[in-house]
């Protein structure tokens, strides 16, 4: 059995090859599954309410349209500020949604590529999701290579491998 130790100043972690068992055990990941979106249908209301509201503009305005609520507090109509305060929300939620909807999107396109594994000397497909903690990985030439992988081999001269970061750094040189 193969294992790889990594050592930083701070922490060591050993990983086995091939033996997602032993790996689980330390690591409990069970999937490779990626989220990078902000919410769920059960969590949107409430994470886009306190984001709002976090904001000292929305909650002036929403101090004043309750004032406004109080009768012969205010001067003016009742529903001068709530109804512009109500459309803003409304209007920011939808682009919220639409933006959330296109992260799980790629979120899922991501999950969903298709990887080559070895295991016991057999290439088998899975998908990034599926991938496990020791898995060994094979990745072609112009494929997606993760930052959470480890090369072990090229093959290129001198074992050389040239990565684009631009999805890191905007950068796109080699």
């Amino acid at each position: 059995m193969s294992k790889i130790e990594i050592n930083d100043s701070e922490n060591e972690r050993i990983i086995y090859l091939n033996d997602s068992e032993k790996n689980l055990l330390t690591y409990k990941k069970e999937s490779n599954y990626i989220s990078t979106s902000k919410y769920t249908i059960y969590t949107f209301l409430f994470k886009f309410l306190k984001e709002q509201f976090s904001k000292y503009a929305n909650v002036f305005f929403l101090f004043t349209a309750l004032l406004q609520q109080i009768p012969n507090v205010s001067p003016t109509n009742r529903w001068t500020t709530a109804i512009p305060l109500a459309f803003v929300l409304v209007v920011t939620a939808i682009k919220e949604i639409f933006e959330d909807y296109k992260r799980h999107k790629c979120d899922n396109e991501v999950n969903n590529r298709h990887v080559q594994v070895i295991k016991d000397g057999n290439i088998n497909i899975k998908t990034w999701n599926d991938v496990k903690v020791g898995d060994i990985v094979r990745v072609e030439n112009d494929e997606y290579f993760p930052a959470d992988l480890i090369l072990l081999s090229s093959s290129e001269p001198d074992a050389l491998c040239y990565i684009e970061t631009s999805n890191l750094d905007g950068e796109t040189n080699l």
